[in-house]
């Protein structure tokens, strides 16, 4: 039985099925901080995806048995989510190497590299890395904040993160004070943080961007929990009211940009909750069939909050996944927006059960797949039944991805080719700008993070605030400092090709002196340094970023990394061009009439701001 399970089913132990439920439910009790050390970098008071394996390992179910979908482990870093990133050019595997002098000196460089950086992390202790508004954040706490007590215990470098973690949380409307240093700050700062139930959000953002009169809104949905359909149905009546009021009443909400990129997914109800906001009613949404799981099919119950006038672009990437690819790909097929992004979404079509186990453990199985309004899997993967299409003797899985000559064609509501087999295709393509090598190794190595640090303890945030080009020669030193310490490498990202270049050298039999390879490695060096200035706007923006990440709530940074963004710009610029949007969704006259699919849009009706159990009784799904 176990040999015809999919390599997506996992067993949950109990600290990751406790986090699944959190994840799912988007709340846990305790005080809202997100917390790293040295014992785990991903160390937690609440899941984050950013830092976390131990809180967050999947997609969830409640008690009451909800679908959910799974999602794999996605890109950690979010500056780089919305670039190009050049890792898919840089090995990610170590090959087996002999055991000769010259790799014997990189590996002994190699344990003395990994010892200096646990000990860097051990001097740091364990800080925070965010602090939720609404919670920690507004009693005090901030990004960096170093905790040295809780309660008055001293924390020290044997404490681990989880240890932390146990002792923020606990019953609310109870208190716990940590005792914190800050840098720039003399001395230890003492706060009260109440215990309290802290609801995660999956809408980080929900904010006019341009010229408000315009009217463009856009929401950046990061997740699909319980509370998404709600969260993003308030944020599109909060932009139209907004829109309304910046333009005295003569127009509502123009163009929306719904932000999926770096999605990963969710439960599938919430999936279906989110679509149904912006599809007419009546429309089928998704559907689901497998192996000894009935054929069922999910559709809007409910008329569209957003007005069929609103133009909408979903913007997507390779790691919009699941659940997030299920209202894609709604979007798509039933042509009531367009999808932009360089490329295709992650192809996660299946469809997953939690069942509850003994000692507070959970079994996450894959139960069926899921079909888009026009009938196809978006499924990237091939399996069958039995193992996977390339199974082992052994059992273990070689994935195969579906080949283009496999995929089958089909249509979208206005007729539209689009094939399956590989994701949501996006329908405007507009390439994210490219992440230089450089700019990985920085923000791989946490300088940007340390020089923050170094950053506040000399200067004070001020309103003009903007990294000028004192700061950044600052930075640079501040670098190459660290580079003559051998706290970063910046060659680092070139180290297993040179390891290979060793190892086939030696194996030909070739005469290279370690001086001529240690020449090799100092011109590479000394070309990363000239990348500097040729990435200079791109660095002055991730130092600025970080920074700024000291005293703003997430919600701010977000919203300043908008402005600059190339492809929430490119989407604006879509939206605006009224002629082309229509003709990418092949469009004829004038659809976007107050009339959609027989479903006639209420504007008062629709602008009721809901709470959960108002929600809840006016979404409740029928299948």
């Amino acid at each position: 039985m176990l040999r015809s399970l999919d390599p997506y089913t996992e067993f949950e132990g109990k600290s990751d099925a406790e986090a699944m439920t959190e994840t799912v439910s988007g709340r846990y009790a305790g005080v809202g901080l997100v917390i790293s050390g040295a014992t785990l970098r991903d160390g937690i008071d609440i899941p984050d995806d950013d830092l976390t394996d131990v809180a967050i390992g999947g997609e969830s179910t409640n008690e009451g048995g909800s679908k959910l979908l799974p999602k794999d482990a996605l890109n950690d870093q979010k500056r780089l989510n919305q670039k190009e990133s050049l890792d898919d050019k840089t090995p990610v595997t170590r090959n087996d190497i002999d055991k000769d002098d010259l790799l014997a000196e990189d590996e002994k460089e190699e344990r003395l590299n990994k010892r200096r950086a646990m000990a860097r992390v051990k001097d740091q202790g364990i800080r925070v890395v965010s602090a939720f508004e609404g919670y920690a954040f507004d009693y005090g706490m901030r990004v960096g904040d170093k905790i040295v007590a809780i309660d008055g215990k001293p924390i020290t470098d044997k404490t681990s993160v989880e240890d932390v973690r146990n002792m923020l949380r606990g019953t609310p409307q109870t208190t716990v004070d940590v005792t914190f240093l800050r840098d720039g700050v003399e001395g230890e700062n003492t706060v009260s943080l109440p215990r309290q139930t802290v609801r995660i959000p999956d809408v980080k953002l929900a904010a006019l961007v341009g010229d408000p009169k315009e009217g463009m809104g856009y929401i950046s949905l990061t997740g699909f929990a319980a509370n998404a359909g709600l969260e993003v149905r308030n944020s599109i009546i909060g932009l139209q009211r907004l829109a309304e009021n910046a333009s005295g009443g003569e127009r509502s909400l123009q163009g929306l940009v719904l932000d999926l990129r770096g999605n990963p997914g969710g439960l599938l109800t919430s999936a279906v909750d989110v679509a149904s906001l912006l599809v007419p009613k009546g429309s089928d949404i998704v559907s689901a069939r497998g192996r000894g799981f009935p054929g069922v099919v999910y559709r809007s119950q409910v008329d569209p909050v957003l007005d069929p006038q609103t133009k909408l672009v979903v913007l997507v990437n390779s790691q919009t996944a699941s659940a997030a690819e299920i209202v894609s790909g709604a979007v798509q097929d039933l042509d009531v927006g367009v999808i932009v992004g360089n490329e295709r979404t992650f192809g996660k079509g299946l469809v997953q059960n939690v069942e509850d186990l003994p000692y507070n453990t959970a079994l996450k199985y894959t139960v069926a797949k899921y079909y888009t309004p026009s009938g196809r899997c978006i499924q990237s993967t091939n399996y069958k039944e039995g193992g996977g299409l390339n199974a082992k003797d052994n059992g273990r899985y070689e994935a195969q991805k579906v080949k283009d000559k496999d995929k089958s064609v089909f249509y979208t509501k206005n007729g539209r080719e689009v094939k399956d087999g590989g994701g949501v295709e996006a329908d405007f393509k507009i390439s994210p700008p490219k992440a230089s090598l450089l700019e990985i190794t920085l923000l791989r190595s946490g300088v940007y993070t340390d020089y923050a640090a170094e950053w506040s303890k000399k200067n004070e945030l001020t309103s003009g605030f903007a990294i000028d080009d004192a700061t950044f020669r600052d930075f640079k030193n501040f670098v190459m400092a660290k580079q003559k310490e051998g706290d970063i490498k910046l060659e680092a990202v070139y180290a297993e090709p040179i390891k290979d270049l060793k190892k086939v050298l030696k194996e030909s039999g070739y005469k290279v002196s370690s001086k001529e390879l240690d020449q090799l490695q100092a011109n590479i060096i000394r070309d990363i340094q000239k990348d500097f200035d040729k990435y200079e706007s791109d660095i002055k923006e991730d130092i600025g970023q970080n920074i700024l990440a000291r005293y703003l709530p997430e919600r701010m940074l977000i919203q300043r990394g908008v402005k600059s963004d190339k492809q929430v710009n490119a989407a604006l610029d879509l939206i605006k061009d009224g002629e082309k949007f229509d003709k990418i969704l092949a469009r004829t006259g004038n659809v976007r009439e107050g009339i959609v699919g027989g479903s006639t849009f209420n504007t008062a009706a629709a602008g009721k701001l809901l709470d959960e159990d108002e929600f809840a009784a006016k979404f409740s799904l029928k299948w």
